[in-house]
């Protein structure tokens, strides 16, 4: 009996893709970790880190006036929700409707309707950007050119009304001296002038037979003179006369002396503005709220020094509460760091960049020292800072940099976060418009119609090239038209450079989430560029045994592409994977599965003699989820290469 050889089968290897991470695009395709992609658009971690399609957004309203959407805002009013929007040279309140679940029209096509109204509150305002704060129960607005506040204020023998009002209508009145004879002598200064306001007051204490009384200010402004003697008000014209430029009031009855000795009985307010005092408040479009005051910045003519109010009261920012910070490098932005407050600046190799505040008391006297920190790691966009897990971050030239400590003289206070996609977003034209916020345990920094994330629920990781003790992993949205964020109860907002608010679909249950506006989020996950430990030797993918395990949704579908080195990527499946559910049946698709557990899809195609071998799972379908659990690849090795 003849016997046969039985060649010997060609040993069978796999490679396993999961515990996947975030994207890598900090280096060659080939070299990345394998739990990372070189190109991962529209994807964001879910609960257990795993990559997901991220959700789509909607246009909610379109803005009556158009133009750029500059900032938006909300606080709490009358004990209820109040939204604002400034758009271009307008400004809003706006009420969004509740969505009642079902699918919506989507934005551009016949039949959609906003869901929500605006209501033109003022119209001829700066338009550049914008910020606000809240406080006793007011919204106070800084546009640049206009320091606005929207709140409930009184009304002589009316009811309260909501209303928004310019606060130098409202702005404090201090008064400046207190103490002094009729002749000015022998009075104290008391408190500061107001830069909101010329208005200001004196308080005298009348000897029973002096009717001139000098002032604190000589070549006073136009405004009425008004006094108040014991208790009854007198008016320039109607009881006193007044020479504005020696500074004098005379009336025309000496006033009586106070009924307590040595106590002020006669109070005179009158008007005397510095010297574009206004203006410099005016001029600012950057607050913050640190120990009960409002810092503010941002002006351009002044762009290396803040402003801050008085205790609790934004309506008065007192002449010398000011900060000239380092030299004349603009300040950019804050950033609060425990009890302190971080001032970062623009970048600067000739001066410190990060500068630290605290609150301390100087002879009984409230006080606010600034020390200053490092040098060359300044911000490069005001409206890009943010925070992840209690860590400030802001945009640099060398990417989104965490503050990690209040010693700001350590050069390691600074550090680098973003190390995985620095490549790609630091050529991003116009960094310097880059907008942040942060949402649901992420950074996001819109820029260029794209959202770059920085994801604050995976585990943190460590790369030496970064010169930073940790990294965050990194995702990158694609059809992001976002300006201007607002985060609300964990809903986010966004306004668009064409006047639109729009929001994304986290109030939403069905598959219409995972829309832009009606059109499809294209999301794809990539795997490295894998020449499986040995570029020199060609290898064969199998038809049996590789495939993908896909996350399960009613709606789902997979396109598998691979690459090798002859090409640049051939699909060789597509499979749905859609579960049975009576509220959301598609007849063009209909089944009758209701397995809602994790969907295998094999490859189901040999690839020979590849060197190396990228394998993407790609969704473009609109209204479908889609997410990655794993992927398998399975191959033999060949001849090597010659």
């Amino acid at each position: 009996m003849a016997k046969f050889a039985v060649p010997d089968m060609p040993t069978e290897y796999v490679t396993r893709y999961q515990k996947f991470r975030g994207v890598d695009f900090s280096t060659d395709p080939a070299l990345v970790d394998a739990s990372r992609s070189p190109f991962a658009p529209n994807l964001i971690s879910d609960a257990g880190g795993m990559p997901e399609k991220r959700l789509g957004w909607r246009t909610l309203l379109e803005l009556p006036q158009g133009g750029r959407v500059n900032g938006m805002w909300w606080g709490t009013i009358q004990d209820k929700e109040v939204f604002l929007c400034h758009c271009g040279t307008a400004l809003y309140k706006w009420e969004q409707t509740v969505f009642g679940g079902g699918q919506r029209i989507p934005y551009g096509q016949e039949g959609w309707t906003p869901e929500g109204t605006a209501t033109l509150l003022k119209e001829g305002i700066h338009d550049g950007p914008s910020s606000a704060f809240e406080m006793d129960g007011k919204i106070y607005i800084l546009t640049g050119g206009e320091y606005l506040v929207y709140g409930e204020f009184e009304k002589e023998k009316l009811p309260k009304a909501v209303e928004l009002r310019n606060v130098v209508d409202d702005a404090y009145i201090p008064t400046t001296r207190i103490g002094a004879k009729p002749d000015g002598g022998e009075g104290v200064s008391f408190e500061e002038v107001n830069l909101l306001t010329g208005a200001r007051k004196n308080g005298f204490v009348a000897d029973g037979s002096a009717t001139e009384y000098t002032l604190d200010a000589q070549e006073l402004d136009e405004g009425t003179v008004t006094a108040e003697v014991n208790g009854t008000e007198i008016t320039e014209g109607s009881g006193l006369s007044v020479d504005r430029e020696k500074g004098k009031v005379t009336f025309a009855t000496a006033p009586s002396k106070g009924d307590v000795p040595g106590k002020d009985n006669v109070t005179i307010t009158f008007y005397k503005a510095g010297k574009d005092y206004l203006q410099k408040v005016l001029g600012c479009n950057v607050a913050v709220l640190y120990a009960d005051r409002v810092f503010i910045t941002g002006n351009p003519k002044e762009p290396s020094t803040d402003w801050r109010s008085s205790f609790q009261d934004p309506t008065y920012f007192p002449d010398l509460g000011y900060t000239k910070v380092g030299s004349e490098t603009p300040i950019m932005g804050y950033a609060k760091i425990g009890e302190y407050l971080a001032i970062v600046k623009e970048d600067s190799s000739q001066d410190s960049t990060v500068f630290l505040r605290m609150e301390d008391t100087l002879n009984g006297q409230t006080v606010f020292p600034v020390k200053q920190g490092v040098t060359g790691a300044g911000a490069v966009a005001p409206r890009s800072f943010g925070q992840i897990l209690g860590e400030p971050l802001f945009l640099s030239r060398n990417g989104v940099l965490g503050l990690v400590s209040s010693s700001v003289t350590d050069e390691k206070a600074v550090q680098n976060r973003s190390y995985y996609i620095d490549s790609q977003l630091l050529k991003e034209e116009n960094l310097e418009s880059a907008i942040a916020c942060s949402w649901d345990g992420n950074y996001l920094l819109g820029i260029n119609n794209k959202a770059y994330i920085l994801d604050g629920r995976q585990a943190k990781s460590y790369k030496s090239q970064s010169m930073g003790d940790y990294l965050f992993e990194c995702y990158q949205w694609e059809n992001i038209p976002a300006v201007c964020w607002m985060e609300h109860n964990n809903d986010l907002y966004f306004g668009t450079a064409d006047g639109r608010i729009c929001r994304f679909n986290s109030d939403m249950d069905t598959m219409a989430r995972f829309s832009d506006d009606g059109q499809a989020i294209v999301c794809a996950w990539s795997t490295k560029a894998d020449d499986d430990g040995n570029f020199t030797q060609y290898k064969n993918l199998l038809k049996r045994g590789c495939g993908v395990m896909i996350k399960p949704y009613l709606r789902s579908s997979v396109k598998i592409l691979v690459r090798t080195q002859r090409d640049f990527g051939n699909q060789i499946r597509y499979s749905t994977m859609d579960i049975f559910d009576w509220e959301d049946i598609d007849f063009e698709r209909f089944t009758f599965s209701s397995n809602d557990a994790p969907q295998v899809v094999p490859f189901n195609r040999k690839v020979k003699k590849y060197i190396t071998l990228q394998i993407t799972v790609r969704n473009d379908a609109v209204n479908e989820g889609f997410g990655v659990f794993g992927i398998i690849k399975k191959f033999t090795k060949g001849n090597s290469v010659k």
